[in-house]
């Protein structure tokens, strides 16, 4: 991630705890607290950056009107951050007041075919103001943390919201020293008499992005614990190919032991023998470089669609790669086999008898190793999608089908009102009067409400009235009254907000179970909570308790919520359509929304679509173990294949013999199978309680998990016994079913 930026790594981000227990925050320290970079010799630059979500702002141009992402950044956002124009001036453009960037995406969604440069867009935030487009960007690369579709200069209007400062430090910096000079910056602020300042380096975001709030300031975040477990499947796909390998290289040396042994008496020594073999597998490593690269260019758009990345590396780089792990594979395949074989004598060589007795050295260990891994990642997968599926369609305490999000209005700003603006203002109050009427009465709309869905809290700082405590980062959510019928939520003590007599931004919550767990609450009556930033006298009164729903990640019980009742017009709808009339109901609200906003594109989102978005790492997890068992288990399955091909051709002769004394077919298949599903049966009992163990840690990991089953094993067990005769029986029904004639012939 972020690795374009030629600086990246001396790139860090402002970042706040409000107070010991409240999770990390971005911050504008230049704003709050009038911080001077050019005070510490060690910073070189400094930029700030505020981000506004989709939704927030509105671009519109002629007739079209879009609502994108974008940044609001001081003119050396170039300077640090290396993202590039293809239009304009990345020293100069952020100085013009009155200038908007936008990426070619945009440009092309709002322009279309037409050049954008020189054409004038109203933006309407908090305030409204024409730009002329004079810079086109490209579009961020995917491995980007920050994502926009547009670039306003910070000093190009008045902008009602704080951002972040991000610095570029010099060789000098050490982050630990710098975090001490600065710890104390915030206690000049009253909100932040008892906060600590820090930094965190941009490539570390990633991982941590979950620990900064604002957590939409970065579109995107990773998960170290997957990372790893990939490596481990890598890690045992590697070693069964290995083990693959070798066990062939010692069936192809046992194949031409006398060939090899004649070269040695005729002269040739080591050197020569190992020169020659350096060049059969040299030129394997070549083909299946070729091979390789050729399907990865295939396979790539696939996987940029499933990962939703657009990976395009260089061409030496895929080779290079290729090279590296085939190499690595090969020389770690040979090392065994060459031992074995140079050990031999050459007598032995030319009498055929490397591998006394008919036994392949090794052969019971590489079955038995590769079918446990195989086992493993087996189970592993069943696992995987049992727990998925639970989490899909587990119970979260709150009505979640046929519900749709959608923003119906804009935000609107009127600092100065002329007669013009509060004839607008006053329109707008008619369409959301009409709109919340129409909602009310249509046949296909079962309820609605205001504000934000269950699964988007947001966070700030509370902390219960008259506690010795200190304030604690935790989840609110901003609702309607109506909220609590639209998702069945369930009092347990006290009343939800009521139309009729509260007021909105009053100083009323409504929290869960949790909320009252943690903070040990009795009487919720004599109970006030405080805000570190909405502190009010007397704080807030508790008005209710809600039962506890899921609004989280299943891997987490539920956690505390505070609900506070605001009333806003650009708050989302949040609408339930009822059974079977979500096509009507649909087609309903989009003609709402164009009356309201004509020549803006209608946008919505299923509740049930967004949290089937908070497994999508589960979902492809589950994926790719089953993609990569699949091909664990055909890489077991080729080398148990040759290794059963060879033991029926070393058995050629003896199969002769006992079917000419009247032995059966099945008497022949028993005998030649049973060795094949004795060692399958090992791998299993070995496999087991490894992949048990495995398992039940990554299970920890949820609040709410799946059972390890019996049946989970036995399948497992069963899937692996189906492969393996499949595989062996092939070859055992074809010499068990051959002449005998030929067969004593053969030999």
């Amino acid at each position: 991630m972020d690795d374009f930026h030629h600086r990246g790594k001396d790139i860090y981000l402002m970042t706040i705890q409000a107070s010991p227990e409240s999770r990390k925050e971005i911050i504008d320290a230049s704003l709050f607290f009038k911080f001077d970079f050019k005070k510490y010799p060690e910073i070189k630059n400094l930029v700030g950056v505020k981000k506004y979500q989709k939704g927030e702002v509105k671009l519109t141009f002629d007739e079209t009107s879009l609502s994108p992402e974008g940044i609001i950044a001081d003119s050396t956002f170039f300077d640090i951050f290396d993202f590039r124009l293809v239009t304009g001036d990345e020293k100069t453009i952020l100085k013009d007041p009155n200038a908007v960037v936008l990426t070619e995406d945009f440009a092309r969604k709002l322009f279309g075919n037409e050049d954008p440069v020189g054409k004038m867009v109203k933006i309407i935030s908090n305030f409204e103001k024409n730009f002329e487009v004079k810079g086109i960007a490209e579009n961020p690369p995917s491995n980007s943390s920050l994502t926009f579709d547009f670039i306003l200069a910070g000093h190009s209007g008045d902008f009602s919201r704080s951002g972040g400062n991000f610095l570029l430090v010099n060789n000098n910096f050490v982050k630990s020293d710098f975090a001490l000079k600065i710890k104390d910056l915030g206690h000049c602020h009253p909100q932040f008499k008892n906060s600590r300042m820090d930094v965190v380096a941009l490539e570390d975001i990633y991982f941590d992005k979950g620990s900064l709030e604002p957590d939409d300031f970065f579109s995107k975040k990773g998960d170290k614990r997957s990372i790893q477990v990939l490596f481990i499947i890598i890690g045992i796909i590697f070693v069964i190919t290995v083990l693959n390998f070798s066990n062939l290289q010692i069936i192809s040396i046992n194949s031409t032991v006398k060939n090899i042994g004649i070269k040695r008496i005729s002269g040739a020594g080591i050197r020569q023998l190992l020169y020659q073999k350096f060049h059969e597998l040299s030129m394997l490593i070549f083909i299946s470089v070729v091979l390789l690269t050729s399907a990865f260019k295939l396979v790539l758009p696939w996987f940029n669609h499933f990962a939703g990345v657009k990976l395009s590396p260089e061409l030496w780089k895929i080779i290079l790669l290729n090279f590296s792990v085939l190499s690595a594979l090969v020389i770690a395949a040979i090392i065994y086999p060459s031992i074995v074989y140079l050990r031999v004598p050459i007598t032995s060589s030319l009498k055929d008898q490397i591998f006394r007795g008919n036994k392949l050295v090794g052969r019971k260990a590489v079955v038995i190793v590769q079918f446990a891994l195989s086992f493993v990642l087996l189970i592993a997968s069943v696992v995987v999608v049992k727990q998925l599926h639970l989490m899909l369609t587990k119970e979260l305490g709150f009505e979640t089908e046929n519900i749709v999000r959608s923003k119906l209005f804009h935000r609107q700003y009127f600092r100065d009102p002329s007669q013009e603006q509060m004839k607008i203002w006053e329109e707008v109050q008619e369409n959301y009067q009409y709109v919340k009427e129409e909602l009310s009465s249509h046949n296909s709309v079962e309820a609605y409400s205001q504000g934000l869905p269950p699964i988007q809290p947001f966070t700030m700082p509370w902390k219960i009235k008259n506690n010795e405590g200190d304030y604690v980062t935790e989840n609110a959510l901003v609702v309607t009254p109506d909220y609590k019928d639209l998702f069945g939520l369930q009092m347990v003590e006290g009343r939800f907000f009521r139309k009729d007599t509260d007021k909105d931004r009053a100083n009323l919550v409504v929290i869960n179970e949790a909320a009252k767990k943690y903070w040990n609450i009795i009487d919720i009556s004599n109970t006030r909570i405080l805000n570190k930033y909405w502190e009010g006298e007397n704080g807030f009164e508790i008005i209710g308790v809600v039962k506890d729903f899921n609004y989280e990640h299943l891997s987490v019980k539920p956690q505390p919520l505070i609900m506070l009742f605001f009333d806003d017009i650009d708050a989302d709808f949040l609408i339930k359509f009822k059974e079977g009339a979500g096509q009507t109901g649909l087609a309903f609200v989009q003609q709402l929304f164009s009356k309201c906003n004509p020549g803006e594109t209608f946008s919505y989102t299923f509740l049930s679509d967004d949290i089937e978005v908070l497994y999508q790492k589960e979902k492809r997890l589950s994926q790719i173990y089953i993609l990569f068992t699949i091909a664990a288990f055909l890489i077991s399955a080729t080398g148990l294949f040759a290794i059963a091909l060879y033991d029926t051709r070393k058995r050629t002769k003896e199969i002769g013999v006992r079917k000419v004394n009247g032995a059966k077919v099945s008497e022949i298949l028993t005998m030649l199978n049973k060795n094949f599903i004795k060692w399958v049966a090992v791998a299993f009992l070995i496999a087991t309680p490894v992949a048990y163990y495995a398992m039940y840690k990554w299970l920890e990991n949820f609040a709410y998990k799946t059972t390890l089953s019996w049946w989970i094993f036995a399948l497992a067990g069963l899937l692996a016994l189906v492969v393996a005769l499949l595989t062996v029986s092939w070859q055992s029904w074809k010499a068990a079913t051959r002449n005998p004639v030929e067969a004593l012939r053969y030999e």
